[in-house]
């Protein structure tokens, strides 16, 4: 696989509807899959990717882990699209046909669904181009969506488009986006600081409203052509099972009458390194630091417990928070003298926190990766996401 592949769609599934969205790991699997068309082929083929490749792609840790591959095909072959047609009528289609796992080889070889043939194949216009290496950074589905609806959208400088068809074109369709606040927290605003941060794209945004309520979202598109694309590139925290277990070992010798055994501690590392990423060691250390100067909690793994779940909650809603904030004057002290409001107390909202299905997996994925570098076996794995014991439930 090579990071200068060209990604080449039609405009007319650059603009299609995700039924059922595919997630960040689908997306980049089909788009690679998308970037080793040839502008000469006349048909489609088997396109395939080193298990190895497909492995990394999809950031999973350790020795690759044929089952779980296996099922994320599966669950690949299960998405469908909705495609509008130029005479007003549209076609439905799921993206991949068939996953043929070539053992001897170690290679998995996807093919596209036929129908997905005028939309990818001999385009002579209304197409859209970008390089895979713009997309390949990104984590969220909605930031690639949006990135894509962008770069057709590039060349005039502007989109403006409907709060409910941008929902739908993005996949955004649950229930917990149906209300604009969310959809902007959660969706918008994220996906444009991503691409902004780590594409070649920059992008700002206005609401145009219809009496009170927002109707449609006008987009600004900027192109730096010089802008240095960043391929993903693995935190040091990440990186190996030594230096999670690191992490792990310097927490423990910070505590005072607790310890983090493995699986709390992936529970509420994988948490941190979603809100914080490379400063998670760092975000955890303070909290346990104002755990230690606070004599009057009782139950110290239980209350970091939940200060990260609000910590979370306020992250998805675009809020920036850090821990480093309780630091204060404790160390001269014994005792922390600031406490931001959000540390304090549940934030008031109209609607019960709800994570969307990408979040979840997100999440999941984070976890899962962390179990296996701190040496917890497959079944003991399988065992702790059974019960259900975890951060958010």
């Amino acid at each position: 696989m090579q990071e200068n592949y060209m990604v080449t769609q039609s405009n007319n599934l650059i603009e299609a509807r995700h039924l059922k969205p595919l997630t960040a790991r689908e997306q980049k699997i089909v788009l690679t899959m998308v970037s080793m068309i040839q502008p000469t082929d006349k048909d489609f083929m088997d396109y395939r990717i080193s298990i190895r490749e497909f492995h990394e792609m999809l950031g999973l840790s350790g020795r690759e882990h044929y089952t779980e591959i296996k099922e994320i095909a599966k669950e690949l072959m299960s998405k469908s699209v909705e495609i509008p047609k130029d005479d007003g009528g549209w076609i439905l289609a799921n993206w991949i046909s068939s996953a043929d796992y070539i053992k001897g080889e170690g290679v998995i070889a996807l093919s596209f669904s036929p129908k997905l043939l005028p939309y990818l194949l001999q385009l002579k216009n209304a197409f859209t181009s970008y390089r895979l290496s713009n997309i390949l950074s990104l984590k969220s589905t909605y930031s690639i969506r949006l990135y894509e609806l962008m770069k057709k959208w590039q060349h005039l400088g502007r989109w403006e488009c409907p709060v409910e068809s941008l929902r739908e074109k993005l996949g955004a369709t649950t229930k917990t986006y149906s209300l604009y606040g969310n959809f902007k927290n959660r969706v918008l605003s994220f996906a444009i600081n991503e691409i902004n941060e780590k594409t070649d794209l920059h992008i700002t945004f206005k609401e145009i409203k219809k009496g009170r309520k927002v109707d449609k979202i006008e987009f600004s598109i900027q192109h730096f052509k010089e802008k240095e694309i960043r391929l993903p590139k693995k935190q040091k925290e990440e990186s190996n099972a030594t230096s999670v277990n690191e992490i792990r070992e310097r927490l423990n010798g910070s505590t005072k009458g607790y310890l983090f055994d493995k699986a709390y501690f992936a529970d509420i590392y994988s948490t941190a390194l979603t809100i914080w990423q490379e400063r998670a060691g760092n975000e955890l250390k303070m909290l346990v630091e104002y755990v230690n100067a606070e004599s009057s909690i009782n139950k110290p793994l239980g209350f970091i417990k939940s200060k990260l779940k609000i910590a979370l909650q306020l992250h998805f809603s675009g809020e920036k928070i850090s821990f480093s904030d309780l630091e204060g004057d404790s160390r001269s002290t014994g005792r922390v003298e600031v406490v931001p409001d959000w540390f304090s107390k549940r934030r008031e909202k109209k609607e019960e926190f709800i994570m969307s299905a990408e979040e979840e997996e997100n999440l999941k994925h984070e976890r899962v990766g962390l179990y296996r570098k701190l040496g917890l076996s497959e079944e003991e794995i399988v065992q702790r996401e059974k019960e259900k014991d975890l951060i958010f439930n």
